[in-house]
């Protein structure tokens, strides 16, 4: 027979969850969880208020909405990769919202290592469903059109297809929950090296004001870190400068949490925990996150942002300045800070999910390479629907065109397969009842040869 379970036990379970749910969004804005400190404070947690029943926990109007597949087996080891959103919503506005801060972060069980790569919000690329846009506007097109699992779930999708990283779990803080994690922890001190003086700071009111923050060490509250975070109208590089800021935030939040007798002031960070975050990690993966998270040393964290070195400014047609990324210097940075760990194994288990229709054409003068490409694709679990021959016969190398952005695991795979730059990886316009994807083979492919 069921147990009933009052108000009371439910608001106390529902308040005991989304204090461990904050201490780990706390750790990913921090870049490790806060490490042992985290697990030792949800362990506290659990002794305080008794054991949680997973199955009481959540209010059905409070459930986690976002789609979770092929969520990552944390047992074995696998990596974990955690999309952290800053939404630019103000107390007045009502969402759909943009992000204004957008980061990759993630967890290595099995070389307790940790990463995180910030992405400019001005990075101009596409958008599944959508078409090309500011990366910052995902969330809100996802809220927009009702996207399922809403705004972090297209925003997960995007950074997927565009940097080739499968995203598990997002975290979402907007300006007033940020505030408050900063002051919840009595704030953080951060190292300055430039003083900002920002004439042109957004405020809460849709207004700008002038903010000064001195060069040297500075003791910030919640409302300060949040102007250091995002001050942009500054002489150290606008963006880009802002970047380092945020990680240099993250760092500091994490460095004052190591040092915080956090269980005497559980009850306060209880209290200002409520509501402060959305994600769709699940309970049942806290604390196993958390002691995951514990292992990763300060030495093993790296840290890098997609800077002014990896992107070109420019004016798309709506005269917006926006950044055009390069896709090979982009890559070569996920491959130093977010390894892609999957063996080609999982990455078919998950292309034979996701069933694509290909079309390969032959984009050679070879009259023959385009069945030989087929077959090889269909030896090795693909759904090749057709072959052909390409606009033109003097390809150099092989192209992929995706023409829906629904099949992120096969785009990755036969860019793997057929050593595909990232150059080459580019958005077709679909039309229902086509392929999902075309190859088309260029002079660089070589048949295997036969066994």
């Amino acid at each position: 027979m069921r147990r009933r379970v009052s108000r009371a036990q439910r608001e106390r379970a529902l308040v005991r969850n989304i204090f461990l749910l904050s201490c780990l969004a706390l750790f990913l804005c921090g870049a490790t969880f806060f490490g042992f400190q985290t697990f030792e404070t949800a362990r506290q947690a659990v002794l305080v208020f008794g054991a949680p029943d997973l199955g009481t926990l959540i209010e059905p109007d409070a459930a986690i909405t976002t789609p979770r597949v092929n969520p990552p087996n944390l047992a074995a080891g696998e990596r974990v990769n955690f999309l952290l959103l800053g939404i630019d919503r103000r107390p007045s506005e009502r969402c759909p919202c943009r992000t204004d801060t957008m980061m990759l972060a993630t967890l290595d069980p099995k070389t307790n290592t940790a990463g995180v790569v910030t992405i400019p919000r001005d990075l101009f690329v596409p958008i599944p469903e959508v078409g090309e846009n500011r990366i910052n506007t995902a969330n809100f097109y996802g809220e927009l059109y009702k996207y399922p699992g809403g705004g972090p779930a297209l925003a997960k999708k995007t950074v997927e297809y565009n940097f080739g990283r499968r995203v598990h779990f997002y975290v979402l803080v907007d300006f007033s929950g940020f505030r408050k994690a900063v002051d919840a922890i009595g704030g953080i001190d951060v190292d300055v090296a430039k003083a900002i003086d920002d004439p042109n700071y957004p405020d809460e009111n849709f207004g700008v004001k002038h903010i000064f923050i001195p060069q040297g060490k500075v003791h910030m509250n919640g409302e300060l870190a949040l102007e250091y975070a995002r001050a942009r109208h500054t002489t150290d590089n606008g963006d880009f400068g802002r970047s380092k800021r945020q990680i240099q935030v993250l760092l500091a939040i994490r460095d004052k949490a190591l040092r915080l007798d956090i269980i005497s002031k559980l009850p306060s960070l209880i209290q200002s925990s409520w509501g402060i975050i959305e994600t769709d990690i699940q309970p049942q993966d806290v604390i196993q996150l958390a002691q995951l998270a514990s292992k990763v040393k300060t030495e093993s964290i790296k840290t890098a942002f997609i800077d002014e070195t990896m992107t070109v400014q420019f004016r798309n047609n709506q005269n917006a300045v926006v950044l055009w990324p390069d896709r090979v210097k982009i890559g070569r940075l996920m491959d130093q800070i977010i390894p892609d760990n999957n063996t080609m194994a999982d990455q078919m288990s998950r292309v034979q999910q996701e069933a694509a229709q290909i079309l390969v054409l032959n984009g050679t003068g070879s009259t023959v390479v385009a069945e030989q490409a087929a077959r090889f694709l269909q030896a090795q679990g693909f759904q090749v629907n057709a072959i052909g021959n390409a606009d033109r016969a003097d390809y150099a190398k092989t192209v992929l065109v995706d023409m829906n952005g629904e099949k992120i695991a096969t785009v990755s795979a036969l860019a793997k397969i057929f050593h595909v730059d990232p150059s080459n990886v580019r958005k077709g316009v679909g039309i229902k009842g086509e392929p999902d994807l075309r190859v088309i083979i260029g002079a660089d492919w070589t048949p295997p040869s036969s066994p």
